[in-house]
């Protein structure tokens, strides 16, 4: 049984893998959630939730969990360590789109599935089921890499492979922008469904998204970061222009800037409407310069 769960940052295929897109996400072990059986953590560890908040969610969920056929988990068992003090103790923002719902699914396929499957198709489909407990829809990929603790690249065929990625890359990086907002992304998913109908939007958004998000994921694979900056202009455009309620307002002139300064690029981390925005730069201390009244941390 792993220690922990990490939290997950989609960097490429957000909204477009519902519509068959390849996708890339990657763990975020600064946020996890973990298992434990003590009412009060460290000090240093600042947990998003409670543990009677923790313990009560958690028996609602049991009550769902019990109309899963597949997979089969030992729910009188996890009632039961709950009665006795067992909570997931986790500091993963809620609502930014990091997968907390994800985290604590993976948490309940490691410690209390009876079969457990190495086969990631498989998987993923039960990690599935279970988050669907939380939300009412899951792809799968949340808990899925909170699970494997790996970076997962999703194809458009829906085959999945583990990727090995630069821990940093030679000439440029990643970030990501605190809109300090939480965001409820159902409207959003609502929004981009409806858009969906629509033929333009089909052809000047959906069909160069795709591209553009493939060649991302070879790129950063091939740590060709001049073709991601490329890429990740004709991303922040189209996003932009087709996907404004996803733009948080407080970070619409730090998009545009970055579009008109060509320094660095912005575009969704998850569903948007606001959470973390993930930037992609090749040069950071010009950048710096243009996040300044902002909270900012660097990845890859």
């Amino acid at each position: 049984m792993m220690d922990d769960y990490p939290s997950k940052i989609l960097l490429f295929g957000e909204y477009t893998i519902i519509k068959n897109s390849s996708a890339l996400a990657i763990p975020f072990t600064q946020y996890r959630s973990f298992w434990s059986d003590a009412s009060i953590q460290q000090i240093d560890f600042e947990h998003t939730i409670d543990a009677n908040f923790s313990k009560n969610s958690l028996l609602q969920i049991i009550e769902d969990l019990k109309k899963l056929k597949k997979p089969k988990i030992a729910l009188q068992r996890l009632k039961k360590n709950l009665e006795e003090g067992l909570w997931i103790c986790s500091n993963i923002p809620l609502g930014y789109g990091l997968g907390s719902s994800g985290a604590v699914s993976a948490a309940i396929y490691d410690r209390y599935v009876n079969k457990k499957t190495d086969n990631l198709t498989q998987l993923k489909q039960d990690l599935a089921r279970i988050e669907h407990s939380f939300h009412g829809k899951s792809s799968g990929i949340d808990p899925l890499i909170a699970y494997t603790n790996a970076p997962l690249w999703v194809h458009q065929d829906k085959k999945i492979e583990a990727v090995n990625l630069p821990k940093q890359l030679n000439e440029g990086c990643f970030f990501l922008v605190d809109s300090k907002k939480a965001r409820n992304s159902a409207e959003l998913i609502h929004f981009f469904m409806q858009e969906c109908t629509k033929e333009p939007f089909e052809k000047d958004f959906l069909k160069p998204m795709k591209v553009a998000v493939e060649r991302s994921i070879e790129a950063l694979i091939e740590q060709d970061c001049s073709t991601i900056k490329q890429q990740m202009a004709i991303i922040t455009a189209l996003q932009f222009m087709y996907l404004p309620p996803m733009i948080p307002r407080s970070m619409t002139n730090l998009w545009m800037t970055g579009i008109e300064s060509q320094d660095f690029y912005l575009k969704l981390c998850g569903a948007g409407g606001g959470g973390f925005a993930l930037g992609f730069t090749q040069d950071w201390e010009a950048t710096k310069v243009h996040l300044y009244g902002f909270d900012y941390q660097r990845i890859l």
